[in-house]
């Protein structure tokens, strides 16, 4: 399941800016006053300089044909074209030096920054407490409330991260409780492995992988980590390779292995066959990550992120919510952020969400006020937005035995899939539904015009009047989401979720750049332009999803919602992918 997240503060700059904050208050308890000695760790987002230029540039290195195709950016290059003059950030480091900070770290376009609490409350006009974790006990500082930006510090800074927010936390991806009688194979097509992947994509085994070639599995706000032990289960029981994980940033908990974490390395490390695996966790939100990878060096060729919120709750407090704009301000500058990544030459991919087109901010499928919610980062525009499918019941040639003719051993015991054919992942023949739709705050990119406004002339049904049709359509491309059978804590157990297709076609690229660093070429990078450039350019290198819709949540179906049909639409997008097709694509470019 796509992970939900409630995390980040946003600010409004405004004569007396006062800003309210992003706060799971539900899942944190306020315990006492902070000590006015402890320490507390932020970072300050400075305001950026020509980020116009900056779309141009990612556009012009990451379209097929055009003649800068492959000419990613250095760090410095694009530093040098969005950080503000260097009089700024001195100005601000010299504010917060001049009132007690100390391990100050100029980025250019952001500083980090140490303080006590009590120089924390003096500079930002907050009441710093310790709070406690509901669910793991883990305790944090942070402000009671809202927080003002000093006034020596206005018109030079966008938002700040680290004193105010309350990480949000829920379960992982969905799974399917344990039967004590067999699944019923008329309605189930079986489980999904490594394996069965494979087969439906096309994916070649034993690739031979660059040994550059790279996948990292992003993690937020301190998840539990996967466990190596299960890695070893899950590589016999699938008969896979054993994955790797030679990058470990952040910290690593594997006493009890999170459904998330396990499922995307089991599934990312699966499919990248060989790649070296990264894992990742960080305590924050999206800024905090997209600035850290940012300034990587090196830096994983590939990111999947699981992870997601309403786009337009980017900015929800616990005191009040924050009005549109505020969210908007965050989802800009976090898109900024990834318009930098990508423009360094790395891929982000994210979950297109498991809730459907009524998303987190409608989960009963009964708000009026928001009837469709588009999910943040699955619905920014320079990440590759990631749909989940199904596979539909099985043939007859299926029903003949339990097994699918596999080796593996798992697929000796559970029925494992055969079917070819897909549909939109949705409720209630799955435990989610694929999420889609069009942002609330970002204009539709060049690189999917043709495709998005072929189906908004298609004549299909859509949501009249419920979505803005002029703005980012997601997802870009879907995956396998239903049935995955993955091994945590020693036992396998069967989850659903867009958390599954994300990892997996990500895996499918590495492979991919593993092409193009053989042949001595850079990454594929930002990955958008080039997809929707392969589609129109041969119609096999996607499976066209045609049926299914993403009407309902994880346990309701609502009135709006959007179709599956010929092309790119916003319940799969242009569809599931062929490697072959995708590799000769591939072969083709610069």
């Amino acid at each position: 399941m796509s992970k939900l997240i409630s995390l980040l503060f946003v600010v409004c700059l405004v004569v007396v800016p006062s800003f309210a904050i992003l706060r799971d208050t539900a899942n944190w308890t306020q315990v006492k006053k902070a000590a006015s000695a402890e320490v507390v760790d932020f970072r300050i987002a400075l305001t950026q300089r020509n980020v116009d230029k900056l779309e141009e540039a990612l556009l012009d290195v990451s379209t097929p044909f055009s003649k800068n195709y492959g000419n990613h950016w250095s760090i410095d290059e694009i530093l040098d074209l969005v950080a503000p003059e260097p009089k700024v950030a001195r100005s601000v480091m010299n504010y917060l030096k001049n009132n007690g900070c100390f391990n100050i770290v100029n980025q250019r376009d952001h500083i980090k920054a140490a303080a006590t609490v009590e120089a924390i409350e003096k500079m930002f006009s907050v009441k710093m407490f310790t709070y406690q974790s509901n669910i793991s006990g883990s305790q944090i500082v942070r402000s009671s409330g809202f927080y003002t930006i000093p006034k020596e510090l206005s018109g030079k800074v966008d938002l700040v991260a680290g004193i105010s927010e309350l990480p949000f936390r829920k379960a992982g991806p969905k799974a399917h409780a344990r039967k004590a009688t067999p699944v019923d194979t008329s309605v189930d097509p079986g489980i999904v492995i490594p394996e069965v992947l494979y087969n439906l994509y096309n994916i070649p085994v034993g690739f031979n992988n660059n040994a550059q070639t790279s996948i990292c599995l992003a993690e937020f706000a301190d998840d539990q980590s996967f466990n190596k032990n299960d890695l070893k289960v899950f590589s016999t029981k699938t008969a896979t390779e054993l994955i790797n994980v030679d990058k470990i940033v952040g910290p690593y908990s594997p006493q009890q292995p999170d459904l998330e974490s396990t499922l995307d390395v089991q599934y990312g490390g699966a499919v990248a066959q060989n790649a070296s695996v990264w894992f990742w966790t960080v305590a924050g939100w999206m800024y905090e990550f997209s600035t850290d990878l940012f300034a990587a060096n090196p830096a994983p060729y590939i990111v999947s992120m699981s992870w997601g919120w309403t786009e337009s709750q980017q900015c929800e407090s616990g005191i009040g919510n924050c009005n549109g704009e505020t969210s908007q301000e965050y989802v800009t500058r976090v898109n900024t952020e990834f318009m930098k990544i990508g423009l360094r030459g790395i891929s982000l991919l994210a979950a297109s969400g498991d809730q459907g087109a009524p998303g987190d901010g409608n989960p009963s499928c009964s708000n009026n006020k928001m009837p469709i919610s588009p999910i943040f980062p699955g619905g920014s525009p320079w990440v590759t937005s990631v749909g989940a499918t199904m596979l539909s019941a099985p043939s007859d040639a299926d029903m003949e035995g339990s097994s699918s003719g596999s080796t593996a051993p798992i697929c000796q015991k559970q029925k494992c899939a055969t079917s070819t054919s897909e549909v939109v992942c949705s409720y209630p023949q799955a435990l989610i539904t694929s999420g889609g739709g069009f942002s609330d705050y970002s204009p539709m990119p060049s690189y999917q015009q043709t495709a998005v406004n072929a189906y908004l002339n298609s004549g299909v049904k859509l949501p009249t009047g419920k979505f803005n049709a002029t703005n980012r359509g997601f997802p870009d491309v879907s995956a396998l989401g239903h049935n995955y059978w993955i091994v945590a804590s020693g036992a396998g157990q069967i989850v659903d979720g867009t958390s599954c297709s994300s990892p997996v076609f990500g895996g499918i690229v590495a492979l991919l750049n593993s092409i193009r660093l053989n042949n001595g070429k850079a990454t594929l990078g930002f990955l958008n332009p080039f997809l929707y450039a392969a589609q129109a350019a041969d119609s096999t290198t996607f499976t066209d999803i045609t049926s299914g819709n993403n009407l309902c949540t994880e346990s309701c179906c609502a009135k709006f919602g959007f179709q599956a049909t010929s092309g790119w639409d916003a319940a799969s997008g242009l569809g599931t992918p062929q490697f072959k097709s995708l590799a000769n694509y591939v072969e083709s470019l610069n």
